[in-house]
């Protein structure tokens, strides 16, 4: 296997991107409890949830203009500082328009990141091994996550709020350091062609990232609750079997798309996906609810990085930035719709109707993977 890729630079990179994911992680679980121990609604809860991915579009439509004007190692120092700022201010507010203000403020530094570690980290890979080093680098990401759950509910249970989010403030500031650390790479020296916001040849992956934003929402912001509502005291099981899944599956995913293209892994994974928000509809006892967590997290483990490489196969090095950019705002417009309309319909029909809505919705797209995931064309990037 070629291992070119792992040097210093993309280490760091995975790193700081994997720390930073593991706060995001860690706040996923408990913001709703955080919430509903201020007595707040599930709709406002929802809100609460989504305020960031709001926010983090915003901020992604203005990347051209961050591009052009600072490095990358800038512009992730920046977001991980306001993202910093916003661990601080959570446990000194108790208002619900306080909060969401703050939750928007948090957006700020979410589109930074997610934007720009990704994109740091394909430039660090050759273009033959975009599928399989994206996949390495998103298991970072679930090594962490594995753990956040686990290590989040643990503080809210046996010590505070207040204590959680110290805990988020230090990762942070380790997840600085880790990106500090990075050598800033020259800007590349192909010809930039004209970057839209919106380029329709990214609309297969922006519509099915979309969609799967949408079915992220409703179980990472609504599951806890449901779980205790149920008398479950699995709930940090199912993340963390979640998220070991997604660490097993993704190598053997990245090489798959690298071989064969992304409509083998969406076909298989979206059913899996499906199978898993059945499971959660019906969850009475904590085996149902780990094995639902196994489904959810291959199929999230599998989907959402095959839909990541498939971008970067499509684009220049150039237009990197704003193709991420906007997969990354598609993603994060599906949570952050999807955790406002799905509060509301928590309201009206409850939470196992949410999640039968869920697994209907699971089907289809599972049709629509299937249909748009026909071979893509590619652009030959250098090694």
């Amino acid at each position: 296997m070629n291992t070119t890729y792992w040097h210093r630079n993309f280490i760091l990179i995975l790193i700081g991107n994997a720390l930073l994911f593991m706060v995001y992680n860690m706040q996923v679980p408990v913001l709703p409890l955080f919430g509903k121990a201020l007595g707040f609604s599930p709709a406002q809860i929802g809100i609460i949830v989504g305020a960031i991915m709001f926010a983090a579009l915003i901020t992604r439509l203005l990347v051209p203009w961050f591009s052009h004007r600072f490095s990358k190692k800038v512009l992730l120092i920046g977001g991980i500082f306001l993202y910093l700022l916003a661990a601080i201010g959570y446990p000194l507010l108790s208002s619900f328009t306080l909060l969401v203000a703050l939750r928007l403020f948090n957006g700020l530094g979410h589109g930074l990141t997610t934007t720009y570690f990704a994109t740091s980290a394909a430039d660090e890979l050759p273009a033959n091994k975009i599928g399989e080093g994206m996949g390495y680098f998103g298991v970072g990401t679930m090594v962490t996550a594995s753990l956040a759950p686990l290590l989040a509910l643990a503080i809210v249970q046996h010590y505070s709020f207040t204590a959680f989010f110290m805990t988020c403030t230090g990762i942070l500031l380790a997840a600085m350091v880790a990106i500090f650390a990075t050598t800033p790479r020259p800007k590349p020296v192909a010809v930039k062609t004209k970057a839209p916001i919106f380029d329709r040849q990214f609309l297969p992956q922006a519509g099915l990232v979309f969609i799967l934003g949408i079915l992220m929402s409703g179980v990472m912001t609504f599951t806890p609750i449901y779980a205790q509502r149920q008398h479950l005291s699995g709930i940090s099981w199912f993340f963390f079997v979640a998220a070991v899944a997604g660490v097993v599956i993704r190598p053997s995913v990245g090489r798959s798309f690298d071989q064969h293209g992304p409509r083998r892994v969406l076909m298989i994974s979206t059913l899996l996906l499906a199978l898993g928000m059945a499971l959660l509809a019906i969850i009475n006892h904590n085996w149902l609810l780990i094995t639902a967590g196994i489904f959810f997290g291959m199929a999230d483990g599998a989907i959402y990085p095959t839909l990541q490489a498939w971008v970067f196969k499509q684009t220049t090095i150039a237009n990197r930035d704003t193709a991420t950019g906007m997969f990354l705002n598609a993603y994060d417009l599906g949570m952050g719709l999807g955790a406002v309309v799905l509060g509301g319909l928590v309201e009206l029909a409850g939470y196992a109707g949410m999640f039968w809505t869920l697994a209907g919705i699971g089907i289809i797209y599972f049709v629509l993977g299937t249909i748009l995931s026909q071979a893509p064309k590619s652009i030959d990037l250098p090694e």
